[in-house]
């Protein structure tokens, strides 16, 4: 069950806990990319500027990734160590096969989250049990991330969190999935659901669309929050989450007299920017990468976005990595006017997973590696000439 007391320091003073998910979503930013021995590295180094969770990556999305979270799982490490998994019985197997003792689950049940996978409210509340429940008889502590959270009514997040808590969730987690969250929507939440769900029990994973990602860590930590997840440099989908060092310069001990921490940081931060494509990095706020939110923003552009990329100076870039799902695959080649078979998708999702270094988003770029694919492909779009190159005649996103 969740511990009913946070963290303390060496003066008995709580102290509020960090998760690193440099490794995990820090991947997921468009014009990032961690080879497997960088991610070891980052591994050691992030662990010695003493955060308490690190998470590993979601070892389903890639064999690299996976074999980047296997090397991990067998360091010498103080942090615990997060998987990632859908609500997959697989991919909970693939957790625990790999000797990683925490789980990182998560799902919506908003309206937008329940339309999009078709499900009713009590429905997504059994999936959800069902998931920790298959988690927990596995032997893995369990941390369950509520997503979208911030555009969650309080009550259903009430109830949510309290039948997880019934169920043995070892920690729980709100997610300000798309960044609309501000200092004065938390204190209101707090008044809300703090009698019955203590932000001392809570995680919080905040985005940064609208900037105010560290101001709301901030008013988090100052209403009790258990821990905050953060990268380094900010790194995640779109505008990316709150600076881990931001976090670290708060924390009790201060910023100076931690040597040992100060290097490891400083290294660490050096690895990271030398691990990022500039070009693409600096397109990155409408840029989805996950095949999670591709497959969201493709159906139904609200799921992952706070507002509409042309009105306010944007462009939507859809990015194909290895990251990509098959749902999000399926839906960008029939958006390009690309047709498969299930075969033919098995093997181009194959393909393209194996591809480590591959990361297109511009249209074009796409085009011509689905049509370099023509083993798994078949092209019936009517093509149109454009700047000398030929594209299929149908709506490219903004």
């Amino acid at each position: 069950m969740i511990a009913a007391v946070p963290a303390r320091d060496r003066e008995g003073t709580a102290t509020m806990e960090l998760l690193d998910t440099t490794l995990r979503e820090g991947e997921q930013s468009y014009g990032v990319f961690f080879t497997i021995e960088t991610k070891v590295r980052l591994a050691r180094l992030i662990d010695a500027m003493g955060v308490d969770f690190l998470e590993v990556g979601h070892p389903s999305a890639a064999p690299s990734i996976r074999q980047a979270a296997a090397e991990i799982a067998r360091l010498d490490l103080r942090a615990k160590r997060i998987g990632h998994a859908r609500l997959e019985p697989w991919e909970i197997r693939a957790v625990r096969e790999l000797g990683i003792p925490w789980v990182g689950l998560f799902s919506g049940i908003n309206a937008l989250c329940l339309k999009r996978y078709g499900l009713s409210r009590s429905d997504a509340f059994a999936r959800i049990a069902r998931a920790v429940i298959y988690a927990k008889d596995l032997g893995l502590s369990v941390r369950f991330t509520c997503e979208d959270a911030s555009r969650t009514d309080s009550g259903d997040l009430a109830e949510l969190y309290g039948r997880l808590r019934e169920k043995g969730v070892d920690r729980l987690s709100y997610a300000d999935t798309v960044g609309i969250d501000t200092p004065g929507r938390l204190t209101a939440l707090h008044r809300r659901i703090g009698s019955s769900i203590p932000f001392d029990r809570l995680h919080f994973h905040f985005h940064n669309d609208r900037g105010m990602a560290l101001a709301n860590a901030v008013k988090a930590e100052e209403l009790g929050a258990r821990c905050i997840d953060a990268s380094l440099l900010g790194l995640g989908e779109r505008m990316g989450l709150v600076r881990l060092e931001d976090l670290l310069c708060r924390r009790a001990e201060g910023c100076g007299g931690k040597d040992r921490r100060n290097r490891a940081l400083s290294e660490a931060i050096e690895l990271v920017a030398s691990s990022i494509d500039l070009r693409r990095f600096l397109q990155r706020r409408f840029a989805h990468k996950s095949g999670i939110h591709i497959h969201g923003v493709l159906d139904a552009p609200r799921l992952y976005e706070h507002a509409d990329p042309a009105q306010v100076g944007g462009r939507r870039l859809i990015v194909l990595s290895k990251l990509i799902g098959r749902s999000g695959l399926r839906l960008l080649l029939s958006q390009y006017g690309f047709r498969t078979n299930e075969a033919g998708l098995a093997r181009l999702l194959e393909r393209i997973k194996g591809e480590d270094r591959l990361e297109l988003a511009e249209p074009r770029e796409i085009i011509r590696y689905f049509e370099g694919c023509s083993e798994c492909l078949r092209h019936d779009a009517p093509a149109v000439r454009v700047g000398g190159s030929c594209l299929p005649e149908i709506a490219v996103p903004v």
